[in-house]
């Protein structure tokens, strides 16, 4: 071959092997570490609200009735008016009553005639003692009749009993209505007693509940606002009709209009409860019915363990743990959801990312 030929085929040669690609070096795939924020397992008291629904009312609300029965004569008040302390509010036709009252008092007046006739008989020896005692007697029958008669013609009528205001009026004037019936549903005034709610709490709960424990309440008329409460009265026994026992609630309206009637979501708040093992909600991972995970860390920190628990309750954004780890262990709070038993970590107190190994 020509020494120009020889050059010319090494030339070549050259170019094609510069131009073929570089073999790359093995690389290594980096492992991935996932940031974390821990915290530890905390003992602290726990409930759960107890929800319930009642209706709003005023501490002086009352049902006004008559002591007799009898037609309606007049009804002085509408719904919704406010009324002064001793208004007239109805009247029952009185002639019959009034009739009653003129019998009594004239069978009391006979009946003090008889007793001083018999007391100058029995001063002159004309009437025994049995006489004496029998007058006496009937004196005094025909004197606790025109009592009670009084008493009846008196509760023929309805004066509101302080200022407030008419809530509901059940009747109408020409009814019939018997001894006690209601007519009026009446609301005193005065913040001094404020507003109420009247709960009925199951038996299970009740037993958790004490005067002053704390409670808020919901109202549809504002939507979005909370009202706290307190507990002034447990019922004793239970509510023969439902089987719940009646707790009252005192209201704070906070400078809010509220009106008897209100239906109100109330969540009571027991204290006093045993304190328990509690962790973070997010901290949980694979969790099933009461059989969830926990990770805690190695003693370097860098890697995570998962620890099996058994829970026993949620309550708001914790959960209770009843075994399965101790008080002070250090746990994943954040980023549970992006680990495996022995996965790499790095704690930091940042928001939840993935990030490579440098």
């Amino acid at each position: 071959m020509k020494p120009q030929s020889t050059l010319l085929f090494l030339s070549l040669l050259a170019v094609a092997f510069a131009c073929q690609p570089k073999k790359a070096p093995e690389s290594q795939v980096p492992e991935t570490v996932t940031v974390v924020s821990t915290g530890q397992v905390t003992r602290q008291p726990l409930t759960s609200a107890i929800v319930s629904s009642g209706v709003l009312a005023s501490k002086k609300e009352a049902k006004l009735s008559f002591k007799t029965g009898g037609i309606i004569a007049h009804i002085r008040v509408d719904e919704g008016q406010s009324v002064r302390k001793g208004q007239l509010l109805a009247s029952l036709n009185l002639t019959e009553i009034d009739a009653q009252v003129s019998q009594a008092r004239n069978n009391f007046e006979k009946a003090q005639r008889d007793l001083n006739r018999t007391k100058r008989l029995y001063a002159d020896s004309a009437a025994t003692l049995e006489q004496m005692q029998n007058a006496t007697t009937g004196y005094e029958v025909a004197k606790a009749a025109l009592t009670g008669a009084r008493f009846n013609q008196q509760y023929s009528t309805i004066l509101a009993p302080s200022d407030g205001r008419i809530l509901r009026r059940l009747v109408e004037e020409g009814e019939l209505v018997n001894p006690g019936n209601a007519i009026f549903q009446f609301a005193g005034a005065g913040e001094a007693d404020g507003w109420i709610v009247r709960t009925g709490i199951a038996d299970r709960d009740v037993v958790k509940l004490k005067i002053g424990d704390k409670a808020q309440l919901t109202l549809d008329a504002y939507p979005g606002e909370s009202f706290p409460a307190t507990i002034t009265e447990i019922a004793g026994a239970a509510d023969p009709m439902n089987g719940t026992f009646e707790v009252e609630l005192k209201v704070n309206s906070k400078g809010k209009k509220l009106v008897s009637g209100l239906v109100a979501k109330v969540e009571t708040f027991p204290s006093g409860q045993p304190e328990m093992l509690v962790v973070p909600i997010e901290a949980l991972a694979e969790a099933d019915g009461n059989k969830a995970c926990l990770y805690t860390l190695s003693e370097d920190q860098q890697t995570a363990r998962k620890i099996p628990v058994i829970t026993s309750g949620i309550y708001g954004d914790k959960v209770a743990i009843r075994e399965g780890i101790a008080e002070g262990t250090v746990i994943v709070t954040k980023g549970t959801s992006y680990l495996t038993d022995q996965s790499k970590v790095k704690v930091v107190n940042s928001p939840l990312q993935l990030v490579k190994a440098q």
